[in-house]
């Protein structure tokens, strides 16, 4: 792919030339990209048209982002140079958020003690729900993680109910973010 950079004959060109070649805008920039190639009468995989279903979707969701000012403006200032905030939307829909670890060092299974979550997102983490299960798999409890203002990507939960016959076995961190994509990871305690 070349890259043209104040030429004043292709500035702003889009298009075909001759079904050679394309031009392309990427911001500020022009692109010219080889003529994409297309196969008469070929029929799509499943795989080929759940990925057409999800892309459409995210353009749904990145035209839906970028017509609020704020979150435009949001995004705006994650984005690369060259990127614009319509893209980086694009890319939070395709990306789910990573639980990268619980810290259940200060769970002591009474009301009060805390689990603190690491979550991550290529944009913004919106919420992160805890939840701990005895060892037959059943829920004792579930609620929100609330935000440490101070430590950034760390959510601290705190716990609600006592666990009288110590049975707790798994703790598990489920992050969302925005598009409303899920990420989520368990330990045993």
């Amino acid at each position: 792919m070349a890259l043209i950079n104040e030429n004043l004959l292709v500035r702003g060109a889009s298009g075909n030339v001759g079904k050679q070649f394309v031009y392309r805008r990427r911001g500020n920039n022009t692109h010219i990209v080889k003529m994409p190639s297309i196969k008469k009468g070929a029929v799509a995989t499943t795989e080929q048209l759940e990925a057409r279903d999800r892309f459409a979707d995210a353009v749904l969701y990145a035209q839906g982002a970028i017509s609020s000012a704020e979150l435009k403006k949001e995004y705006q200032k994650t984005a690369p140079p060259g990127k614009t905030a319509y893209n980086m939307a694009f890319r939070d829909y395709l990306k789910a958020p990573v639980v990268k670890k619980i810290d259940a060092s200060k769970y002591n299974r009474t009301p009060g003690s805390t689990i603190v979550v690491h979550a991550k997102d290529d944009f913004r983490v919106a919420s992160v729900k805890v939840s701990i299960f005895n060892n037959q798999g059943n829920l004792l409890e579930e609620g929100e993680a609330l935000i440490n203002p101070v430590k950034r990507g760390q959510w601290v939960y705190t716990v609600t109910q006592a666990d009288t016959e110590l049975t707790a076995a798994v703790i598990r961190a489920k992050a969302t973010d925005l598009p409303g994509n899920e990420g989520s990871l368990d330990i045993s305690v």
